[in-house]
């Protein structure tokens, strides 16, 4: 059994080779995605002004006032990664990210739709193949779960040499220094692949993956409230006045998002964090206003199920956006560890092949 799994092992993983070679870098290079943003455009998120923040109406109705006939669907203020306000613009073509001075209110710029970044998200999360692309991405995933699985049974060196073979011994050369890196590696680093491989499967089959999910815990129906129907001659608060409903509902909040209703039923929506500039990566409360009265829309609270809390990890997990700076070092480093397997891995086969012609001739 153990011949063939390390088969299953060799195969899946000279087959799988160059996809986890592709999807280890990008996924290491985007744990730093707003600094390489930030690094490229830096006119975009350099705030050009001192002084206190400019409140989110302010920074709506100059987007507005720069953008006519388009469809404004929110504004986050700044966070400790982007120093700048952030809004989306729509239109029924085109989705724009557009930044914006944090004090005077001045438009700085838009996100350009092709760059180094973008290439990297569309790479990693699709493989440039729109949900093609995702669906095999989600195939990859579940190879290197096979992977890992069949890595750790084949590491496995009995109850008396598992402590020897978690460490790298550099006094060795050539294919067994390879065997040597490749097998402690592996190890140490197999429970957070697993973890990037299960969440990967999770983004790209999401019904599936929470119907299973279901099968242990259920999960709670994401149920937002709506607005009531419009009335006809009767003008709904303006923006201003519904932060202002809002801050009442949430004394001493910071602002850190507004999003504007869609559709006719839906509803305007803000939401605070506990300081400011927002945490990167914090969890936000929320509250919705019916769009036609200002009153609050209240939703239904119930404890979480342990399903709940599963998916409501799965991002932050996989982009490491739970923690500060070391999270994103420490996430940044394992990311490139099975990019590092399948070079050491391919370099054991090759030297395998090399010496088995050796010895033919």
């Amino acid at each position: 059994m153990r011949r063939v799994l390390f088969q299953l092992h060799l195969w899946v993983g000279l087959i799988a080779g160059v996809y986890v070679l592709v999807i280890s870098v990008t996924g290491a290079a985007l744990v730093f995605r707003i600094d390489l943003q930030r690094a490229l455009h830096p006119h975009l998120f350099t705030p050009r002004t001192a002084g206190p923040l400019a409140d989110p109406v302010t920074i709506m109705e100059s987007v507005g006032r720069a953008y006519p006939g388009q469809r404004l669907s929110g504004v986050d203020a700044p966070t400790t990664a982007r120093p700048t306000y952030l809004a989306y613009v729509t239109t029924p073509q085109q989705f724009t990210t557009v930044l914006i001075e944090p004090v005077s209110a001045e438009i700085l710029g838009e996100l350009p739709e092709r760059s180094i970044v973008r290439a990297l998200q569309d790479l990693h999360y699709d493989l440039m193949g729109g949900r093609t692309g995702r669906t095999l991405n989600g195939v990859g995933a579940a190879a290197v779960g096979v992977m890992c699985a069949t890595g750790v049974v084949i590491w496995w060196p009995g109850r008396k040499k598992w402590r020897r073979a978690l460490v790298i011994d550099f006094t060795r050369r050539g294919h067994r220094l390879l065997w040597e890196a490749h097998r402690a590696i592996g190890i140490w680093s197999v429970l957070l692949i697993l973890m990037w491989a299960i969440t990967g499967i999770y983004f790209a089959f999401p019904a599936v993956s929470r119907s299973l999910i279901t099968l242990a815990s259920p999960l709670t129906p994401n149920r937002v409230p709506a607005s009531t129907a419009s009335s006809a001659g009767v003008a709904p608060p303006s923006w201003r006045e519904m932060i202002a409903i809002a801050r009442r509902e949430h004394p001493g909040g910071h602002v850190a998002r507004v999003v504007l209703p869609f559709g006719e039923r839906g509803a305007f929506l803000v939401m605070f964090a506990d300081r400011s500039p927002t945490p990167a990566g914090a969890e936000l409360d929320s509250v919705f206003l019916d769009r036609q009265s200002g009153a609050r829309l209240r939703t239904e609270v119930t404890p979480p199920t342990p399903g709940d809390t599963v998916v409501r990890w799965i991002a932050p997990f996989h982009v490491g956006s739970f923690g500060g700076p070391a999270i994103r070092v420490l996430w940044f480093a394992f990311g490139l560890m099975p990019a590092v397997l399948f070079v050491t891995g391919f370099l054991m086969w090759v030297n395998r092949k090399l010496r088995g012609r050796a010895a033919e001739s």
